[in-house]
């Protein structure tokens, strides 16, 4: 088993791929989901002013590799876009991974995430491929509705077609979640879980906890990133459980973990990704600033 801002966001969103060794590998885009519940959104409103509409490039690294793995050499690429809109959010995200095995065998993985979400949290529109060795081998599109806030809800997909999925009560979607991570990240919140549902597959909501740690000093990254601010970062640990209705209180392991060190405008400089048998830390490398709509 696995154990994703995003960094973003996530994320905080995950992709799966699985491959000849057995391994299931993830990203979580760490721009995960918010709280639906009554009042919410207008106690998220000055959290959402601060934010900081920006795209990112992140290099991942091999931190940590299990004891007999064959995994020769490992890294890749994330690139990350949070672009706020008068009528909600977009999200873009892509990741590339490429792992290489004894005699040369490589395997490259992609990933790609398009997504907008409305600005009450209602509504959840996605575009999800993945493959690899150039070969695509899942995509999702759809779009899914709650009924109001706190759900709940239902996907409908354009693809696979004509496949439709309830979301449970309580089920929330991707840019809010970090509006309210952030928020429960100032405010010294400690725990958190939700369900939450991010179209990544065919199944419905998921189980997702934030464990938050003591505010820390700016980060200084490895190599100078023009246009990055460096300011006070908020850790947040993540933990993605199963899908498919599980029981928020059951007693079972996730399947990816990420540790997102989050800046109060919603940046992300650095992040640690866990997936059991591989552990990857993701730094800032570019970054640029994006303008923001006049509604």
């Amino acid at each position: 088993m696995i154990s994703i801002s995003h960094p973003k966001v996530r994320f905080i969103h995950m992709f799966f791929f699985w491959f000849e060794s057995k391994i299931k590998i993830g990203i979580l885009f760490v721009f995960v989901l918010f709280n639906y519940k009554i009042g919410v959104a207008n106690q998220l409103s000055d959290i959402a002013k601060n934010i900081l509409p920006h795209e990112a490039a992140y290099e991942l690294d091999l931190e940590d590799v299990v004891s007999g793995s064959q995994l020769v050499h490992a890294d890749g690429f994330m690139s990350y876009n949070w672009k706020r809109r008068c009528d909600g959010w977009t999200i873009e995200q892509r990741l590339f991974l490429e792992l290489t095995y004894p005699e040369n065998k490589t395997i490259k993985f992609k990933a790609v995430s398009v997504t907008w979400e409305s600005e009450d949290g209602l509504r959840f529109r996605f575009n999800i491929s993945r493959g690899a060795n150039g070969e695509e081998t899942e995509k999702y599109v759809g779009e899914a509705i709650l009924d109001g806030p706190g759900g709940p809800g239902r996907v409908y997909y354009e693809n696979p077609k004509g496949k439709e999925v309830l979301l449970d009560r309580g089920t929330m979607f991707p840019s809010h979640h970090t509006l309210l991570l952030l928020k429960r990240a100032l405010n010294v919140t400690r725990f958190n879980r939700q369900l939450v549902f991010d179209g990544v597959g065919p199944a419905g909501s998921a189980a997702v906890t934030a464990i938050f740690f003591p505010k820390q000093k700016a980060m200084k990254l490895k190599k100078l990133v023009k246009g990055y601010d460096p300011k006070p970062v908020y850790p947040v640990k993540l933990s993605f459980f199963p899908s498919a209705g599980v029981d928020l209180k059951a007693d079972i392991l996730p399947d990816a973990e990420v540790k997102v060190f989050y800046q109060a405008n919603g940046i992300a400089p650095v992040l640690y990704l866990n997936f059991s048998e591989l552990k990857f830390r993701g730094e800032m490398i570019a970054f640029a600033a994006l303008e923001r709509p006049v509604c």
